[in-house]
């Protein structure tokens, strides 16, 4: 089996997982806006990025060296040791954080909200802390050893239960229910998770004290680059939905979150199920320059191909999305989505260049990367909203993540002299000609004209992919939808 066949194939299972969450999330946004509206939409982004900025703190980055530490061994009684480190430490520190958050919830309500009403809202939200430091912890173990099967159904069906609590939650409760619609999600996903590496029955192995402090040595070490990044980013994201918040207002944090939820719906499922055996992949090569250059350039083709369609159906059709998802209120943020969208798409190729400098062990790189990535990203939506207002909102993305590309290309290439394959060249330039075409469309002509010679534009684009992918990848699309629907 080709390496590319390889990619797809775990990236098509844990895609269907990324389709299902993202379907019941986007149900459950549906009848959130429908709701309670902008405003309320708003109100769950502050909850909301409060919880991930605080649980990014909390887990440290141990889903992510956690994962490394249980694949890299076949030993059954090292595996079991590290897996009983692994999920107590996750559990202590999440039990902690989410104690502190219960005690200084009037605090945190009086900086997220202006006023410390919210209280009640934040002790709700506190738990759900501690039940994502479960569910990252399980999710880890899983992906870990492999099962991505039980990966993938756990995930789907906490995602439906969620859905249907959280939705019944806030439709009863009205705003005052969106924190308990926080909380369950976060419960439904730990639970099945839990139930699924339960079904396992991995081995209780209690290690000794020398043996615990060198893998928790590892653990911390190998977590600290993606825990610092995943602070900063939860940091300068919740500055800047303060900074809207008290610029614009909460309706504006709310369309921005709507705009920001899209842009990053179709690639973010892509770059997840990539990234789940990305790194166990790398960890094999990552010795050789030759090899790793070789499977970075083949996540980017790969990624990069398939992800441009999508690019271009949001450019052309996001006052439809965001009308259909959302409601009339959010199609505001009609150029918001544009531009963040540009910017994701070159999350694409960044990605798997994220990885393998943290492959290589290069954690302080990873770490600036990331810092000004954000750090600049946050200072441009300052700038552009201060230059044109409403309108501006968005373009930061798109130059921070030039910048974020830029930078992760230069030391890639310092690391083990990355250079473009002729194929990805080839791949880079036709993709930005149809993207670049896409979004001329939407300025220079109408809404209608836009979408439907936008229509017309996104067919050849996948008669080009589906070319692609069967003559340089042997790939054949159209063999094996008809062997799905047999």
């Amino acid at each position: 089996m080709s390496s590319y066949k390889n990619i797809v194939k775990t990236t098509g299972l844990i895609g269907l997982v990324q389709v299902f969450q993202i379907i019941f999330g986007l149900i459950r946004n549906k009848v959130l806006a429908v709701l309670v509206g902008a405003k309320g939409f708003g109100i769950w982004g502050l909850y909301n990025t409060y919880v991930e900025m605080a649980s990014s703190l909390s887990i440290l980055g141990l889903d992510q060296s956690g994962v490394r530490q249980i694949a890299k061994s076949d030993d059954e009684n090292y595996i079991a040791k590290c897996i009983y480190i692994f999920r107590n430490t996750v559990l202590i520190i999440s039990g902690i954080f989410t104690v502190i958050s219960i005690l200084l919830s009037k605090i945190v309500s009086k900086a997220i909200f202006d006023t410390d009403e919210y209280y009640w809202g934040v002790i709700i939200v506190s738990f759900a802390i501690l039940f994502k430091g479960i569910y990252s912890s399980q999710r880890a173990i899983l992906n870990g050893l492999r099962d991505i099967r039980a990966l993938a159904i756990s995930q789907i069906i906490g995602a439906i239960i969620g859905s249907i609590a959280a939705i019944v939650a806030v439709y009863f409760l009205g705003v005052e229910g969106i924190p308990i619609y926080i909380l369950i999600v976060a419960i439904t996903a730990s639970a099945t998770t839990w139930w699924y590496v339960r079904k396992l029955k991995i081995k209780k192995l209690i290690p000794k004290y020398s043996e615990a402090k060198q893998e928790l040595k590892t653990l911390f070490s190998l977590g600290i680059g993606f825990s610092v990044a995943g602070i900063v980013a939860a940091i300068m994201t919740y500055f800047s939905r303060l900074y809207l918040s008290a610029e614009f207002s909460l309706e504006a944090v709310g369309v921005y979150q709507a705009s920001w939820t899209i842009s990053n719906l179709y690639i973010g499922t892509i770059l997840t199920a990539m990234g789940v055996d990305l790194m166990p992949r790398m960890m094999k090569v990552v010795d050789s320059n030759k090899a790793l250059n070789t499977l970075v350039n083949e996540q980017m083709e790969l990624g990069f191909l398939i992800s441009g369609i999508g690019v271009v159906g949001i450019l052309i059709f996001s006052p439809l999305v965001l009308q259909i998802f959302f409601s009339k209120e959010f199609l505001v943020g009609t150029s918001i989505i544009r531009w963040q969208v540009l910017g994701v798409c070159l999350r694409v190729l960044a990605f798997p260049f994220s990885y393998a400098i943290m492959a290589r062990g290069k954690s302080l790189a990873y770490i600036i990367i990331q810092s000004i990535f954000w750090t600049i990203e946050f200072g441009f939506l300052i700038l552009f909203s201060k230059l044109f207002g409403f309108d501006g909102l968005g373009v930061n993305y798109l130059v921070g993540y030039c910048f974020y590309l830029g930078m992760s290309w230069f030391v890639c290439r310092k690391l083990f002299q990355f250079h473009i394959s002729p194929l990805l060249a080839r791949i880079i330039l036709i993709n930005l000609l149809f993207i670049g075409l896409a979004f001329s469309m939407t300025f220079l002509l109408s809404s209608i004209l836009s979408m439907v010679f936008g229509s017309v534009l996104i067919v050849v684009y996948a008669y080009w992919i589906v070319y692609m992918l069967k003559s340089k990848m042997d790939i054949d699309v159209i063999v094996i939808v008809k062997n799905k629907l047999k």
